[in-house]
């Protein structure tokens, strides 16, 4: 199967800068759970997106990464 250029590009950057991209999305979602204890259940929906979006890519970094010595 084909894989998407924004879904390669977006898996490149983040093998390239994943300590950057796991604090952004980390952070995203510590911002929404203050929201959602605020505005109410949606953001607090939305607080777990990130969180999705960074373990999608984590294991899809992994696949990729020859592991051989």
């Amino acid at each position: 199967m084909k894989k998407n250029k924004l879904i390669r590009i977006v898996s490149h950057n983040f093998h390239e800068y994943k300590m950057s991209c796991t604090m952004f999305l980390l952070g995203l979602s510590a911002g929404f759970v203050i929201l959602g204890n605020k505005f109410g259940m949606l953001y607090l929906i939305f607080s777990f997106l990130p969180v999705l979006v960074w373990s999608l890519l984590w294991f899809n970094e992994r696949k990729t990464t020859n592991t051989s010595l």
